[in-house]
């Protein structure tokens, strides 16, 4: 009876331990397909962190991709989960003078440091890595800064004085050229003008001078006429 009895028993352990979770069975897709591949969550993007800091103690903002990072002026800012990616990064001095520089920054290290440079004698601004010359990073010129808001609307009150829109379209083709523009300072320039066909002059020759011309169409919104805003798209498209 015994030897009956025992070879039964090791029949129903060896079930009974088949059963279980993690027996090592293959799934089920797997018997049915043995090819089907492997299904494994995607690995997280990794993100970059940015130091920023400059020189001599000089206070200043940044801003990366529009959005202000430290509404207080300090001398040195961190900057965490920036994507892998082109970002417009913006840095603004505040003391001892207004400045704006504006570069293409791409991320290349988990961890970098930036330094803001100004100098007092030639009152420029730049932006440099501890490395310089880091692949994907070009410094722009002081000349391509973007104006303060300030610079701005001095530019504006200088154009409302005008007494024509001839000759205030003439006053814009003297300044912009010198200067580098948000989209929505161009956009209040434009609102100086007394008719839509010198606005539409306007923006046209002032579309050269945007530094952000992804958010152009926001300057649309100055003309009354569908025909007229047509127009300036068209152009842009010209230019692309």
């Amino acid at each position: 009876m015994k030897k009956i009895l025992f070879p039964l028993f090791l029949i129903l352990m060896v079930s009974f331990a088949m059963a279980q979770p993690g027996s090592g069975r293959p799934h089920p897709n797997t018997l049915n397909n043995p090819g089907a591949p492997q299904h494994h969550n995607p690995m997280p993007p990794m993100k970059h962190t940015v130091t920023l800091t400059s020189d001599h103690g000089e206070l200043f903002q940044v801003y990366v991709d529009g959005d202000i990072v430290n509404r207080q002026p300090m001398n040195s800012v961190v900057v965490n989960d920036l994507s892998p990616k082109p970002h417009d990064l913006y840095v603004v001095l505040k003391r001892p003078m207004d400045k704006i520089v504006m570069l293409n920054y791409t991320p290349s290290m988990p961890s970098e440091n930036l330094k803001v440079l100004f100098d007092p004698r030639n009152r420029s601004l730049e932006v440099i890595t501890s490395h310089h010359h880091q692949p994907g990073y070009n410094p722009v010129p002081e000349m391509h800064r973007v104006c303060t808001p300030e610079e701005a609307e001095k530019m504006y009150q200088t154009l409302k004085k005008e007494s024509f829109d001839e000759n205030r379209l003439n006053m814009a083709k003297f300044m912009l050229p010198s200067n580098r523009l948000l989209a929505i300072q161009i956009k209040h320039l434009a609102e100086s003008f007394s008719f839509d066909n010198s606005k539409v002059d306007f923006l046209k020759f002032a579309y050269d001078y945007c530094v952000d011309p992804n958010n152009y169409y926001t300057c649309l919104e100055v003309l009354s006429f569908a025909k007229d805003k047509e127009d300036v798209m068209r152009y842009i498209q010209s230019k692309k």
